[in-house]
């Protein structure tokens, strides 16, 4: 067990609900592979007391927060200071202590890359669908563009959102932005960026009607409890490519942590932690 004292840095993750995250056992495990003293705990305030959390943890010297739903996008306005490509994707996930005052960073896009990257695809020049509107959809459509996607497609039931997207991807006008499932467009990228397949409503699959799984596409699912969604298993059936969401939680998890302490996290610790997680996901994956 480890020892805890006056001297132990403090970080958590913010969230309601909170209880099943791997974000604690996560950090403790970076902490102790890189030496830190650090204890990262769970906390899951009321919306209307996120402010009071944030000023509370100011005062004890907290490093900083991961943030999860639903206060991605609220805690932004409650910061000093953001990043400014957080600012441009209009949500943060994580939050750090510095010099007194709290910075909002995003590490969602850059450990969704990251994933990619680890299973051997590019996005370069390629043609992606985004099932879903909310932050991680509008983090993940920045991100894309910035690593040189071709066009980007919103799928939604809502109405009139491109504009909102339009502003995001305002500084890469050479990538297509379109609007609804078009089945005549080959999507080299389907990403779900909905929680439709997740515990415990496993029964549900956000692909849209009309579209039929493409033996050439590579599937994405930010979820990762189950291992395989639904949305993964039928592109899985046809031999599909297909990614979950572990090892984006464990990439952006791993520069969150770089982000509190200023501590790089070394190759061997990075591949201690997929060892760890990933693999063992992946074993569930086959069970």
């Amino acid at each position: 067990m480890k020892n805890i004292t006056a001297k132990t840095k403090l970080a958590a993750i913010l969230g309601n609900p909170v209880g099943h995250s791997l974000s604690p056992g996560l950090h403790c495990f970076l902490a102790e592979q890189m030496g830190v003293d650090l204890a990262y705990l769970a906390f899951s305030p009321e919306r209307e007391s996120l402010r009071a959390a944030l000023d509370g943890a100011l005062s004890m010297g907290f490093l900083g927060f991961n943030i999860t739903a639903p206060f991605k996008i609220d805690v932004k306005n409650l910061l000093d200071v953001l990043d400014p490509e957080a600012e441009k994707m209009g949500n943060v996930n994580t939050v750090v202590n510095e010099q007194g005052k709290w910075k909002g960073y995003n590490t969602d896009g850059d450990g969704f890359i990251l994933s990619l990257k680890r299973s051997g695809v590019s996005v370069g020049g390629k043609d992606a669908l985004l099932l879903g509107t909310g932050g991680t959809a509008r983090t993940l459509s920045y991100k894309l563009a910035q690593n040189g996607a071709k066009s980007i497609t919103i799928a939604s039931r809502k109405t009139d959102i491109l504009p909102e997207f339009r502003m995001l991807l305002a500084e890469f006008p050479q990538v297509e932005l379109h609007e609804g499932v078009n089945p005549h467009i080959h999507y080299d990228l389907i990403v779900n960026c909905t929680p439709l397949g997740m515990k415990p409503h496993e029964e549900k699959n956000p692909m849209p009607e009309g579209l039929t799984y493409d033996s050439c596409a590579v599937y994405c699912d930010l979820i990762y409890n189950p291992p395989k969604t639904l949305f993964l298993q039928q592109a899985k059936k046809i031999g599909a490519k297909v990614i979950n969401g572990m090892d984006m939680f464990l990439y952006q998890g791993i520069l969150a942590f770089e982000h509190f302490t200023g501590v790089k996290v070394s190759d061997a610790a990075c591949e201690a932690v997929f060892e760890k997680w990933s693999n063992a996901n992946d074993k569930a994956e086959k069970d």
